[in-house]
Parts: structure tokens; C-alpha cells; sequence
């Protein structure tokens, strides 16, 4: 069995944090690498973590997600991040995706969507750099994505 994938998640919501790594944990094919609280401690972990993939808050205290994400874009091109968020405000959501959000997830939707998106954007990463044999699995049907 290949090794999970490091996620990194920054949400300013404590409880929210915890039930996105449990839930995250809980897949098997991610492991929670780092938990940022707004979108500098953000930059800040991914420089120094590294993550296979970062979950992303919209809305946060300090630096935003959206321009955390466009941070992140300009560091990373092709880290895979998945925009989250309580609201579903269009105008937002267009936003952190012309940032470079690799898809977006409603907070609601979390625990039915989050794992299949996150291993989708995973799956076309590794594609799109010529395979990551470690991680293949990731977009197999058979693993429930």
C-alpha cells in the first residue's frame, strides 16, 4: 500500500480543523501533515512541510485564503489545493479559483466530497507530472473516489 499523501489544512474554525483532519485521517489515503489557523501560518507550513496537497479556507483572519492561495500558486505551481468554505458566495468562490484553487468544496459537503475531490486533484497532479508511482492509487475507482 502506497504511502498517504500529506495534506496540509488551514481553517480559522478550531473544531472545523479538527473534523476535517479526523476526517481526512480517517481515509487512509491522506495524513494530515500540518494545520494552519489563517493563511500566513499557512505559507509558512507548506514552505516548510512541503504538503502533496492543501485544503484552504476561503475566509480566514490574517491573510485570506485567497491570497494565500495565490501565494501559494506563485511558490508551487503545481501544488493541488481544494478551496472550502461555510458560504457559498459565488463572487468568492471565482475568486480563489482564478487564484489557482484546483476545485472548490462547500463546508456542508465536506464528509461526502472532500476525500474524492482531494484524490482527484491528486490523481491529475501525478498525471500531469508523469506519474507518481507511490500514489497512483489515489484516482483508482476502487478505492472510492
Amino acid at each position: 500500500m502506497p504511502s498517504p499523501f500529506r495534506i496540509l489544512v488551514a481553517e480559522d474554525d478550531r473544531s472545523a480543523l479538527e473534523a476535517i483532519a479526523v476526517l481526512l485521517e480517517q481515509d487512509g489515503r491522506f495524513a494530515v501533515s500540518g494545520r494552519a489557523g489563517n493563511g500566513l501560518e499557512a505559507l509558512n507550513l507548506a514552505k516548510r512541510l512541503k504538503p502533496d496537497a492543501v485544503v484552504m479556507d476561503i475566509e480566514m483572519p490574517v491573510l485570506d485564503g485567497v491570497e494565500a492561495t495565490r501565494q501559494l500558486r506563485e511558490r508551487r505551481p503545481d501544488l493541488p489545493i481544494v478551496a472550502i468554505s461555510g458560504h457559498d458566495y459565488e463572487e468568492r468562490v471565482l475568486e480563489i479559483r482564478n487564484a489557482g484553487a484546483h476545485d472548490y468544496v462547500r463546508k456542508a459537503r465536506l464528509a461526502t466530497e472532500l476525500p474524492r475531490v482531494l484524490a482527484a486533484v491528486l490523481g491529475a497532479a501525478a498525471e500531469s507530472q508523469g506519474g507518481n508511482e507511490a500514489h497512483d492509487e489515489a484516482a483508482d475507482p476502487r478505492r472510492g473516489t
